[in-house]
């Protein structure tokens, strides 16, 4: 009689969850799939330009975070180096030491940081101009660099403030340069270049002067 008890009782019951006592549910196998998708950083590709290839594109897979659930995301600004032609995400947080190599001496290839107020001027810039890009002429030189472009008769000042990791020349695409320079003299404090010419503006850290090139 207790036999046939016991097996109407498992009848009733089923079955126990499958794998044994240490199985998992669907539910927590769906649970963990959706947690482990959410954390996983975006594709390499989706954090480059379309026309970018991937042996030039210098950003970090996880460049992108998702925005929070009614947050607006922030635009990507992407700088492209004009004589390297990398291209990154200038807005942050970058990986440890990605904009010093971004900003090397493009001779040498020693690496050099730039100071952060420095980085967020040219992001200002572009900020107020609406650009989605910043193209960038020279980021840091190296001393020996910097005397051999003196030596050849280039506009390069032997003190320069590119030899000490303070100065970017830039440009905007669809940004004329003479609009660049009139904005970057009312709102940056430090030195400001103007080249009409070449269709470029410089900004260092140094004293508040300003001067035209060519």
């Amino acid at each position: 009689m207790r036999v046939l008890v016991a097996l109407l009782v498992a009848a009733l019951v089923g079955p126990g969850p499958a794998g044994g006592p240490t199985g998992e549910h669907e539910g927590d196998k769906k649970a963990a799939y959706l947690a482990a998708k959410r954390a996983a950083p975006p594709a390499r590709r989706a954090c480059c330009p379309k026309d970018m290839s991937d042996g030039t594109c210098l950003i970090d897979p996880a460049c992108r975070d998702s925005p929070r659930a009614g947050a607006e995301a922030e635009p990507v600004l992407f700088a492209r180096h004009l004589h390297t032609l990398e291209v990154m995400p200038l807005r942050g947080p970058h990986p440890e030491g990605a904009l010093a190599r971004f900003f090397r001496c493009r001779f040498t290839d020693e690496l050099a940081s730039h100071p952060a107020e420095l980085i967020a001027g040219v992001i200002a810039a572009a900020d107020h101009f609406g650009a989605r890009e910043v193209h960038i002429v020279s980021g840091f030189r190296h001393p020996k660099f910097n005397l051999m472009l003196t030596k050849k008769g280039r506009e390069v000042a032997r003190d320069s403030q590119h030899a000490r990791s303070q100065a970017i020349d830039f440009s905007l695409p669809g940004v004329k340069a003479d609009k660049l320079y009139k904005y970057a003299l009312k709102r940056w404090k430090g030195g400001v270049g103007y080249y009409p010419v070449s269709q470029f503006v410089h900004l260092d850290t140094g004293k508040r002067r300003t001067w035209k090139g060519h």
